[in-house]
This record gives structure tokens, C-alpha cells and sequence, in this order.
């Protein structure tokens, strides 16, 4: 009987990358699935000539996370991906971009005024609660709304919550509308998660500050010093942030992507 270092239940794309990363990391790896392909709800069929996708219909992250250092890391070839464009949402009027940042909100007029200004200061509050380590992924939006708001606004965060998660404000976290809208982007540094992952060829050179500190000392300034840079840039794109920043969709579909995983 053959043995195995892990052995991953399902198939799907979660089962799928734990695979690849564990077995390019030298370990045996038997992946174990009970429907008849791999991929579980993110795949590609061939309807009456068409392709049709299932799953998710935007890849997030592109630009700096996870899903980014498992790919440049791990694939033997990366999917192109294209642009994905801006959102937008119709009006008895016309179609309005989806704000992305606070001055797009500002004259985001499908909403009113008031409830601009209320919106835009729950996800100011929210924002710097998360960026500086409160954990909200247990906190739902609708909680977090002020209970003031109209109907169209409470039905427009719905609807945008539904878009992001699949579920209703009242059960789709805070975290998740900020990660999901690109205001978060990312939970470990790159330094950090090559130290995960590999073991420097050679011992790094000690700095003059660590030469001149006690190491327990040098090691938490660092990591005060890393978290202000980063406390900064989150805040930033209060201003400037793009939902479609590190968005895309893979090139030929989803079976790409299953693809330069399996």
C-alpha cells in the first residue's frame, strides 16, 4: 500500500492549491475527490458552443496577496488575465460607476447626500478599525450601518454585499466587503511569507541598528515600523483606492486557471 505525507479531501480549487504547494515542497500529496472532475464549482462547459463559466466571475488580489504569491511561487505557467473594467449600476436615468473611495462617493447621487456622508464615515471607522487589528470578519455590515439610512441605500449595500459574498449584509462580514472591494489587499508581508516558506541560502547581515540593540528590542521596533508604513497605505485608499485595482478573469475562462493549478 502506498503512503502518503497528506492526503486532501476534495478537488475543488482550496484542495487543489494545498496540493501543489505541499507537493513542490517535496511532500506526497493524494487528492481525493467524489465527483467526476476536479475544479468543484469553478469550471468551464461547452453549452450548444458556448463556453459558460461557473463560479466566480472575478478573480480578486491579483496585484498583492495570497492568491498571488501561490502563483508567481507554485504555477508551472501563470493564466493571462484580463482587465476586468470598472462596475456599475443602473438608474432610472442613466448607469453610475460604483464608487470605489470616498470622493467617488461624494458625487455618487443615486443615493442621498446624507446617506453618502453616513456611509462614507461607517467605512472610514471600519477601515481604521481593521488597520489597526480590530477583527471584524464576525462583525456583519448591517450592524455596522447607522440605522438612519433610506431604503434605496440599505437595498444598494445589500445588493453590493450579495455581489461580493453571495449573502445579505445582515450575514456578510465587514472584513469581507473590505477585503472584497480592495481596501484590504493583503495580511502578510512578502518578507514574512518567504520566511514561511523557504530558509535563506545565507544568514542575513545584521543592520547597525541590530548591532547596537538587544535583538528583542530591534525585533519589536521593526515590527512597529512595518506596521505604521502599513497602518498608512491602508488609510490611503480611503482616497484613492480602485474596487477594480488587482481584479481580472482569467483568458479563455475559468478552465484556464484549473488548468495552471492541476
Amino acid at each position: 500500500m502506498n503512503k502518503y505525507d497528506v492526503i486532501v479531501i476534495g478537488a475543488g480549487v482550496t484542495g487543489l492549491l494545498a496540493a501543489l504547494t505541499l507537493s513542490k515542497h517535496g511532500k506526497k500529496v493524494l487528492v481525493l475527490e467524489k465527483g467526476s472532475q476536479v475544479g468543484g464549482n469553478c469550471n468551464s462547459y461547452d453549452i450548444d458552443g458556448f463556453q459558460v463559466d461557473t463560479g466566480p466571475h472575478a478573480i480578486t488580489h491579483l496585484e498583492a496577496g495570497p492568491l498571488k504569491r501561490l502563483m508567481e511561487n507554485y504555477f508551472d505557467y501563470l493564466p493571462v488575465f484580463e482587465d476586468y473594467g470598472n462596475y456599475f449600476v443602473r438608474t432610472e436615468r442613466n448607469f453610475l460607476k460604483v464608487p470605489s473611495n470616498l470622493k467617488e462617493f461624494a458625487v455618487f447621487d443615486a443615493l442621498p447626500r446624507k446617506d453618502r456622508l453616513l456611509i462614507a464615515q461607517t467605512l472610514t471607522k471600519e477601515l481604521t478599525l481593521s488597520t489597526f487589528g480590530v477583527d471584524l470578519s464576525k462583525k456583519s455590515v448591517y450592524d455596522a450601518l447607522p440605522k438612519t439610512l433610506s431604503t434605496d441605500s440599505y437595498n444598494f449595500v445589500d445588493a453590493i454585499s450579495h455581489f461580493l459574498s453571495g449573502k445579505s449584509m445582515k450575514e456578510t462580514s465587514v472584513h469581507r466587503i473590505l477585503t472584497g472591494s480592495s481596501f484590504v489587499r493583503d495580511s502578510i508581508t512578502q518578507a514574512q511569507f518567504a520566511s514561511i516558506v523557504s530558509k535563506p541560502d545565507r544568514p542575513p547581515v545584521e543592520s547597525i541598528l541590530q548591532s547596537i540593540i538587544p535583538a528583542n528590542y530591534h525585533n519589536q521596533l521593526q515590527l512597529r515600523f512595518n506596521s505604521v508604513s502599513s497602518q498608512f497605505s491602508s488609510l490611503g485608499r480611503l482616497a484613492t483606492n480602485k474596487a477594480n485595482y488587482s481584479q481580472g478573469y482569467p483568458r479563455k475562462g475559468l478552465k484556464a486557471l484549473l488548468n495552471a493549478i492541476a
